[in-house]
Order: C-alpha cells, then sequence, then structure tokens
C-alpha cells in the first residue's frame, strides 16, 4: 500500500510564506555582511598598526641613512632631506700628493696669525758670521765694466756627481742645497771648503702641477706646520747664510704665510733670497716689515737647457750687470749649465767683472746687523 506523505502544517496565513522566507534570507545575508566587514576593519586596523611600528623602528635604528646638509640661513646646519647625498671624494694618487693645487682654485686667503714681533739677533747676525768674504774689485780694462755678479746654484744635493761639478766651479758661489737630500752636512761642508757660500733651497709650493718635494711649505697648512717644516729644513746642516725657495710661486704670494718664514729668518738673523717665481711675491714688503735682508734674483740662465739658450742669458747677466753695477743670476745642476759656466766664469776678470758671494750685495739695513 502506498505510504502516505501528510504536509507540513501552514505556517501562518495564507499568502505570507514568501515574505517570511525572504525576510529570513534577509537576515542571513545581513549577518554574512555584517561579518566581512569587520573583517575587513581588523584588516585595516592591523596594516595601520603594522605601518606605524615600522615608522616608529625606522627612526629609531641605528643605521637610518644620512642626508647632505645644506646651510639654513640661521647658520644651525639642519638637514635636508631633498638634497642628494655628497659622492665620495676620490683618493688623490701618490704621484700627485705632493702636487700643488691646479691653477682653477680659488685663492687661499692669508693667514690671520699674525707673527709676533721680532727682535734683532744677538751676537750679530748669523748672515754675517757665516758669510764668504768677498775678495776684491777686479780692476778693469780700459773701457771694460767695473761691476758685481752673484751666481747661485739651486737643487744641489740629490744628484751626488752633478752637485760635485758645481762644487769644482771657480767661486765664490752660492750654493744652494735642498733639506730632504742625503748626507749634507759632507756636502756642504766641502762646498764651504772650496771657498762657497751656503744657503738652504726650501720647497715651496708652486702654481701649477709641479712638485716642489717632500715637507714642502703649502699654503693649506696651519701655521705651526708651516712653522715646524720651516725648522725642520734649517736643521738639516749649518753654516749657512739664509735661504731661498725652491719653485714657490703660489706659496710667496700667500702674505700670511710667507711672513711666518720671514719673522722666524729675521729671529735667526739670517737673510732672504726671493728667488722671484712669481711677480706677485710678497717678499720685498715683508722682509722691510720684519728687517730681514733680502735679494732678489734678476736672471735664470736654465729655464730653455739648450746651449744657445744658455748662452744667451750668460750675455744677458753682463748687461744687467754693466747697468746696475751688480747682478744676480740662479742656475741648475744641468750638464749643459755647468759645461757653460766652466768656460764663462774664467772670462769674467778679464771684462772687469767680479764674481762675489750672495752676502756681499745685501743693502745694509736694521735688520742684518
Amino acid at each position: 500500500m502506498p505510504r502516505r506523505v501528510t504536509p507540513p502544517p501552514p505556517l501562518g496565513r495564507p499568502g505570507q510564506k514568501a515574505p517570511k522566507r525572504a525576510s529570513a534570507r534577509r537576515r542571513k545575508g545581513a549577518r554574512i555582511s555584517l561579518t566581512r566587514a569587520q573583517l575587513a576593519g581588523i584588516v585595516g586596523l592591523t596594516a595601520i598598526v603594522a605601518l606605524l611600528g615600522a615608522y616608529v623602528m625606522g627612526n629609531r635604528h641605528p643605521h637610518k641613512p644620512t642626508v647632505a646638509t645644506a646651510p639654513s640661513p640661521s647658520g644651525t646646519g639642519k638637514t635636508n632631506p631633498r638634497l642628494p647625498s655628497a659622492p665620495p671624494v676620490p683618493p688623490v694618487p701618490p704621484s700627485e700628493q705632493h702636487a700643488e693645487a691646479p691653477v682653477t682654485l680659488p685663492p687661499v686667503p692669508p693667514s690671520k696669525t699674525e707673527p709676533p714681533k721680532v727682535e734683532p739677533s744677538k751676537g750679530g747676525a748669523a748672515w754675517r758670521r757665516n758669510a764668504v768674504p768677498p775678495p776684491q774689485m777686479a780692476a778693469p780694462a780700459p773701457g771694460a765694466a767695473h761691476a758685481r755678479i752673484v751666481l747661485v746654484i739651486d737643487d744641489l744635493g740629490v744628484d751626488r756627481p752633478r752637485s760635485t761639478r758645481a762644487v769644482a766651479l771657480p767661486g765664490p758661489v752660492t750654493t744652494a742645497w735642498l733639506p730632504y737630500a742625503h748626507d749634507l752636512a759632507d756636502q756642504t761642508r766641502a762646498a764651504k771648503a772650496a771657498g762657497h757660500e751656503l744657503i738652504v733651497h726650501v720647497p715651496m709650493e708652486p702654481v701649477g702641477k709641479a712638485d716642489p718635494g717632500p715637507g714642502a711649505l703649502t699654503v693649506n697648512l696651519s701655521d705651526e706646520e708651516v712653522q715646524r717644516r720651516l725648522e725642520a729644513d734649517l736643521a738639516s746642516f749649518d753654516g749657512y747664510v739664509g735661504i731661498n725657495n725652491h719653485m714657490g710661486s703660489r706659496f710667496t704670494a700667500n702674505e700670511g704665510k710667507l711672513a711666518i718664514v720671514l719673522a722666524e729668518l729675521s729671529r735667526r738673523g739670517l737673510m732672504f733670497l726671493d728667488s722671484r717665481t712669481t711677480p706677485d711675491t710678497k717678499g720685498p714688503e715683508l722682509a722691510a716689515r720684519y728687517r730681514l735682508p733680502l735679494v732678489s734674483r734678476d736672471v735664470f740662465l736654465d729655464d730653455d737647457q739648450s746651449p744657445k739658450a744658455v748662452q744667451a742669458m750668460l750675455a744677458k747677466v753682463e748687461e744687467v750687470a754693466r747697468r746696475h753695477g751688480t747682478a744676480v743670476a740662479i742656475g741648475h745642476p744641468h750638464d749643459v749649465t755647468l759645461t757653460a759656466l766652466e768656460h764663462w766664469l774664467p772670462t769674467l776678470a778679464a771684462k772687469g767683472f767680479t764674481l762675489v758671494p750672495l752676502t756681499a750685495v745685501i743693502a745694509a739695513t736694521p735688520g742684518g746687523t
């Protein structure tokens, strides 16, 4: 017998079943929507908390990247995050560590430290004590000149064979010795015994890229370091009458730095031969300020190292001596120069010229007593 299915009892009045089912679906959908909103809110809140935590930890991290510092109007130097970091400075090659600054650099301002006032050295000036007595003036032939010539040979001491050849020249020659050369005590003693005068050839910073050598005086050094290096140069040997500059076109044009050097020379009773490697040298005005004996170079013999050029410069020395009564020439221990001098020096007396040491032409000054 077929099973009889009993229908469920009616829910409410006829016509209300569909609305009740729709209402149930809406309540279920609302519960699902509310749950999704809550989840979205929780996720959003979690993200915000994570971002805040990262920000706080990032600001407290010890390796936080730095940014370039821009000068502020108030001078406080606060960082400006809009500026990029400065690129690293490349290292200076060893071959250029002693080279001078390029000519395109802005001029370095003079030192603000004024060297102390100096008093004349006690016991007589050192340049007088160490001076080589000048020879008697040559009796000129009729129509010949009656003038003095000072011959200075720079850059001595490093090249021993050529330095020895220079010392063998008939004197008196003024010999300028580089303070970083070896065996200076023996070399300068031999020069003194040969009747030559001695000066220290102090390396100083030039304009351009030439290397003045180790321990050079440069304009970017502190005043204390300039003083220390100068004292080391002056301790390299003894028996000298003063110094002259090796290169130095940049350094001798800097009033503040050169003043430190000339003040020390004045304290020691020494003199300064200004090689005049620049027309902007402050040597003459500073020498007057510190009551320091100063002589300036007239002629360079061997800027051009051809025999013809050196002969032309020797003729110019004679011309300057005839015109002014004295000429100061500077040469170097090059083979072409030494050969020319070996032939030229013996001819001077017959022309009425007298070869004299550097100190013979120092003008009488209060600082030279």
